[in-house]
Parts: C-alpha cells; sequence; structure tokens
C-alpha cells in the first residue's frame, strides 16, 4: 500500500462535538464484533478520557502519550496488541491535552498534526495489515477533531434524541463540510440514533428527520438501525470491561450458576445487573454490519467512479 497523507482507507472516526453519546460503546462494541469474526483491527482512543480504551476494554496503556507523540513528531505508534484476539489498542488519555497548545501554535513551529497522524496510522496499518481502523473521538477537542477529519476516511455520527445531542451533530456537519472543503476525503457514513426505544417510533422518525435535515448536502442517510437504551447492560459493560457479545456469554454462565453463587452466598460485588444483554448485542450486530456494507459501498462507487 502507498503511504499518502491524505487520508487512511478503511479508517471509520466515530465523532460528535456532545459527549456521552454512544462514541467509545460503538467503537469498543464494532471494534469486538468484527474481531470477533476473524478480521484484524485496530482502535485508536484520541480521547483524553480514555473511555473505550480504559473503561470499555480494560486497557490503561500509556495514558496517551504515544498518540500524543505521533501527533506532534511523527514517531511511530505502538499499539497494546491482542487486547483481544485480532484486536489491538492505541490507549487514550490525558496526555493528549498538549495538543491543543501544539496546534495553537503549529503555523510557527511547522507542527502539521494531521499529516504526522495520517503517516504513521498509514505505516502501522501497512505493517499490521489491518482489515479495519476505528479512531474513537473526544467531544470538545476541536484541533485534535480537525485532525482526525483529515485524517480517516469515513465518519460515522452517534447522538441521542435530545437537542443537547443533535446540537452537536449539527456542529460537527459544519466542521465536516469544512473538512471536505479544504480537502479531506472523508465520507460521511451517516447518523446513527443511541440509547433510544425502539417502541418510540414516532420519535424516533422525528428524530431522523431531524438529522436528515441537519445533514442535508452530506450525500448521507441515518443508519437503519439503532441501539436500545439497556441501563443494567451498559452498567456491565462497562465496570466489566466487555464487549456486547462477551457480556452475552458471561450472562448465560451468570443464570447458570445463579444458584450456585446464592449457596455459596456471593457478595453483591459478583452480581450482573443485566439479565438478557441479547437484544442490546443483537443492536450492535446489526449496526456493524451496516457500517461495513455502507463502507463497501463507498469503496465500490470509488473504485468504479475513477474507472470512468
Amino acid at each position: 500500500m502507498r503511504v499518502t497523507t491524505t487520508g487512511t482507507s478503511r479508517t471509520v472516526l466515530v465523532a460528535n462535538q456532545k459527549g456521552g453519546v454512544g462514541k467509545s460503546s460503538i467503537v469498543s462494541a464494532v471494534a469486538g464484533m468484527v474481531a470477533a469474526a476473524g478480521r484484524r483491527v485496530l482502535v485508536v482512543d484520541a480521547d483524553q478520557q480514555a473511555n473505550v480504551s480504559s473503561s470499555d476494554l480494560g486497557v490503561e496503556g500509556d495514558k496517551g502519550r504515544g498518540l500524543s507523540m505521533a501527533l506532534q513528531f511523527a514517531e511511530p505508534l505502538t499499539p497494546t496488541r491482542e487486547v483481544r484476539p485480532n484486536l489491538d489498542v492505541i490507549p487514550g488519555g490525558p496526555a493528549l491535552a498538549v495538543v491543543t497548545s501544539v496546534a495553537a501554535t503549529a503555523q510557527q513551529t511547522g507542527i502539521d498534526l494531521q499529516g504526522n497522524l495520517t503517516r504513521t496510522l498509514n505505516n502501522l496499518r501497512e505493517t499490521e495489515k489491518y482489515d479495519l481502523v476505528l479512531i474513537d473521538s473526544g467531544p470538545g477537542d476541536a484541533p485534535l477533531l480537525e485532525a482526525l477529519l483529515g485524517t480517516a476516511r469515513y465518519l460515522l455520527v452517534p447522538t441521542k434524541d435530545d437537542d443537547a445531542s443533535l446540537s452537536g451533530v449539527e456542529l460537527l456537519a459544519t466542521r465536516y463540510l469544512r473538512a471536505r472543503k479544504s480537502g479531506s476525503q472523508i465520507q460521511l457514513l451517516g447518523v446513527v440514533l443511541f440509547d433510544t426505544n425502539p417502541r418510540a417510533t414516532a420519535r424516533n422518525r422525528e428524530v431522523f428527520d431531524q438529522v436528515h435535515d441537519l445533514l442535508e448536502g452530506s450525500g448521507a442517510d441515518p443508519f437503519e438501525t439503532f441501539i436500545r437504551s439497556d441501563r443494567a447492560a451498559a452498567v456491565d459493560l462497562r465496570t466489566r470491561h466487555l464487549t456486547p457479545l462477551e457480556l452475552v456469554e458471561v450472562a448465560e454462565s451468570d443464570q447458570k450458576n445463579r444458584l450456585k453463587r446464592l449457596r455459596q452466598k456471593g457478595t453483591a460485588a459478583d452480581r450482573l445487573w443485566s439479565r438478557d444483554p441479547s437484544g442490546l448485542a443483537a443492536d450492535y450486530q446489526a449496526l456493524t454490519r451496516e457500517i461495513l456494507s455502507r463502507v463497501a459501498n463507498a469503496e465500490r462507487d470509488r473504485v468504479d467512479g475513477g474507472a470512468a
């Protein structure tokens, strides 16, 4: 693969300028499912809070120092390997805070955050032969977000149905369109509704209509799949550092061993809050299939367009 500085292929940025809308949860779930299918996956945690690496996947790592050095000085990226079979992680963390101050003087110092990240990520992807790269972004770090928009090939935007989350979509759409005008190859895959009630069909349709208006001119439709609200499963996923597929396995085992634990007077810390997370896992499976389908269609259109 030829290394360029105009974006990395099959790299999906998950972003919204509002926090708490499911970015990390989606990255963790999709990465786990693609890796479980035998494909090589890299997760890049570009968030100072490090939710996807630390909380969701249980990786402490270097607190974001490696990614920070790659952004500033194009130093090679070293992933935490085999976090799950076929799944590697570039950890995030507080060390990424320096990126904002670096960006403020980038013009004087000649530091190219986007170019540095693109080169190092392309080099790592070429060496490790990743089939998919998923980037989780923080909600408020504008300079880093701009670098990510210039690096990734695809953008996925999660949102809840509240006004603040939809405002985050609107802000991100503006940055996305500005990045495209500046020469970025990034393509919007669509918006996915997160933490919603599957039975609230009228409200969900209303939100989809709002999202469609926000994305006017982007060429993308909202995802047909949405992620249901399941508070108990959400607690178990994060506190136990599990992917949805892993939680389903643990829940099945928990049901089988419940009587045994009661006899042994297990502590509250042993308790699994979710009884049946299979519905939530099915949502993530459907979303994963839809993401991969949209990426494949985009790649096919690009090839056909080039041939034309």
